[in-house]
């Protein structure tokens, strides 16, 4: 009996410390998990990134698109595009806005569309990788 009574003693002490170590280490269990959520959003974000792209560069290679097509639904269907910048003057061209390959950025094709004043597709083209 005395032995049953030292076992379980014994028992509840390793239990006990166990716990105290989960405590002592729930915050970097909590960050490992973090990293681990964060390292998903990641992968799912490129591999959306990844697919628009090529959406966008079978469009413009097969002349899907058609000009006067609204920025906005550009956007809704190819996603944001890597770079924009604004043209002055009195060009047609108030926009050009530009898509790469979200990972192979300086090894990938880029993809410009042009915008006018209304925010309107009005030009695109391919720029292929050197």
């Amino acid at each position: 009996m005395k032995r049953i009574i030292v076992s379980l003693t014994l028992l509840l002490f390793i239990v006990s410390l166990e716990g105290c170590t989960y405590i002592a280490h729930y915050k970097q269990f909590v960050l490992l998990k973090r990293l681990g959520d964060n390292q998903r959003e990641i992968e799912e974000y490129l591999d959306t990134q990844e697919r628009l792209f090529y959406k966008l560069k079978d469009d413009v290679l097969n002349n899907r698109l058609t000009k006067g097509l609204p920025g906005k639904k550009i956007l809704s269907v190819y996603g944001r595009p890597v770079f924009c910048r604004s043209s002055e003057g009195g060009c047609k061209i108030k926009e050009t806005c530009f898509y790469r390959h979200p990972t192979h950025y300086f090894y990938s094709d880029m993809i410009y569309l042009d915008f006018d004043i209304n925010r309107c597709l009005i030009s695109w083209g391919l720029i292929k990788a050197k």
